[in-house]
């Protein structure tokens, strides 16, 4: 089987502002991505290899942490421009998180209109959870009616932090936000339950792309925003396997903090161990060794 291709792209320019909306430099990021990604010469081409004009995309944000740590609204935005080149229509485009009040926080403006580019929460009325459970290995869960009956596809667009329990926070961590009861599945680093919340079908059959927001990096005492250990990375992480993609998110973190003079995440009592058990026999979510990873970098100026 071919290994998994995990692209970063690094902007060393790009300066972080949660006032900025649009950027065209992570225009340039995401769309150098997505062609080193999918192997050919256009962006429009690379996007239409995951998505048609008839798809209705979800795109899951993290923005908890509030303002300073949640997903950039350039980055969110370069994705739904590129899903419009394609033909998409802004309303079959939808940027959710689990509350109002985080998306509102983090800079979004709310939308839940029939028309132009839609932005809400779980929370929101009419929308909540589905009223089936689903069930994967320990996790029992409702998960958010936008997954289950909105969306055709999805895009999970999380940031990449340090956890102190899990000891990554990346994209497999972000779908907590997407079931009603992640307060559950804390206990031993979040293993197995990381790779069992994955695992349930309404994520796993729909999540296509995987774009971690890299251009700042919470390097210890995350999730929650702590500004003395943050790095402006200047960079993002695009990939189909949900596993490879923190895998490589992981080795990232890890090196921010050697160049600290931290100890690893092992070593501080947060070993990251969710992610072999997402690579196993039971769950087949994708491959965790960086050995069998393809990871391709380039700079977008």
């Amino acid at each position: 089987m071919p290994k998994p291709r995990i692209v970063i792209v690094k902007a060393p320019k790009f300066r972080f502002s949660p006032s900025v909306s649009r950027d065209s430099l992570v225009d340039r990021m995401l769309s150098l991505a997505m062609i080193k990604l999918a192997g050919v010469a256009d962006s429009r081409d690379a996007w239409a290899r995951f998505f048609d004009p008839r798809s209705v995309v979800g795109i899951k944000l993290s923005c908890l942490p509030g303002k300073w740590l949640s997903t950039s609204l350039p980055l969110a935005y370069a994705v739904a421009q590129a899903l419009k080149s394609i033909g998409l229509k802004d309303k079959n485009i939808i940027f959710w998180e689990r509350m109002n009040s985080e998306i509102k926080e983090a800079g979004y403006p709310l939308n839940y209109e029939a028309s132009g580019l839609r932005c809400f929460g779980t929370d929101t009325n009419g929308v909540g959870y589905d009223s089936d459970l689903s069930v994967f290995g320990e996790v029992g869960s409702l998960v958010s009616r936008v997954l289950t009956s909105y969306v055709t596809h999805h895009i999970n667009l999380p940031l990449l932090k340090d956890h102190t329990i899990s000891g990554l926070s990346g994209g497999m961590k972000n779908f907590y936000g997407a079931i009603h009861n992640p307060n559950k599945y804390h206990d031993n680093h979040c293993d197995p339950y990381l790779a069992d919340v994955f695992s349930l079908p309404p994520i796993k059959s729909k999540n296509v792309l995987t774009i971690i927001d890299a251009t700042r990096i919470q390097y210890n005492f995350g999730p929650a925003y702590k500004p003395q250990w943050v790095e402006n990375y200047n960079a993002i992480l695009v990939g189909t396997d949900p596993v490879a993609v923190d895998s490589v998110g992981l080795k990232i973190l890890e090196d921010i903090r050697k160049q600290k003079g931290m100890p690893s995440l092992e070593k501080a009592g947060r070993p990251v161990i969710y992610l072999a058990t997402a690579a196993d026999s039971s769950h087949r979510l994708g491959e965790y060794r960086l050995e069998n990873i393809e990871i391709m970098e380039a700079e977008a100026v």
